[in-house]
């Protein structure tokens, strides 16, 4: 399945897919299920959510791939969609917090070093602190969406700043600035935790 994605370009695909074919609709949801679900996980911060999400991009995609001309690649459209959608679900979820469930939400200890590099503080002492851990997934789930979306796509996903840019409709400042609120929220929430090195 991936060899015949390799074989031919995405429009050849999509217009396949178009078409009716079953591979070629099976190759698009196959090479970015991952992709989608991750995201969906990143930024919602629960499984359930991130299934439905899933469900809702692809359902989206299927109906859409008509759309698509081509313009960016393939996954990056999807991806589009589907932090569309996990922003959507952000947007309606109430402001109840309970916290998050470290499992779930999965911040990797390269997250936390390169934040921890942004405030100065030693990333050895902060990887050993699970404390500081769950205080970054609190933090991180407080986080406005609009702010919250760039951190994660950035800081967690390693996208760079012209490709959060397309995928928020968002021009390159805002990006930035928004990455500079987010980061500034996190240091302010986690100040206890980094003012010693």
């Amino acid at each position: 399945m991936n060899n015949f994605k390799r074989e031919i370009s995405d429009i050849e695909l999509v217009d396949l897919a178009k078409k009716g074919d079953k591979k070629a609709l099976s190759a698009i949801v196959h090479e970015n299920e991952r992709l989608v679900y991750n995201t969906a996980l990143r930024l919602v911060g629960n499984r359930e959510d991130a299934e439905c999400v899933m469900q809702e991009t692809f359902l989206k995609v299927l109906q859409a791939l008509p759309q698509f001309k081509g313009e960016s690649s393939l996954s990056t459209w999807i991806y589009r969609i589907a932090a569309n959608f996990a922003l959507m679900r952000l947007r309606d979820r109430k402001k109840d917090f309970s916290g998050l469930d470290i499992s779930e939400t999965n911040i990797k200890k390269s997250t936390l070093e390169a934040f921890n590099r942004h405030i100065g503080n030693n990333p050895q002492r902060a990887l050993e602190n699970e404390e500081l851990r769950l205080k970054m997934e609190q933090a991180i789930e407080m986080l406005p969406p609009k702010f919250k979306s760039v951190f994660i796509l950035k800081d967690m996903e390693g996208l760079s700043l012209k490709e959060i840019s397309e995928l928020n409709d968002m021009s390159l400042p805002a990006v930035k600035s928004n990455l500079h609120r987010a980061r500034q929220f996190l240091r302010n929430q986690l100040a206890e935790y980094t003012e010693h090195s």
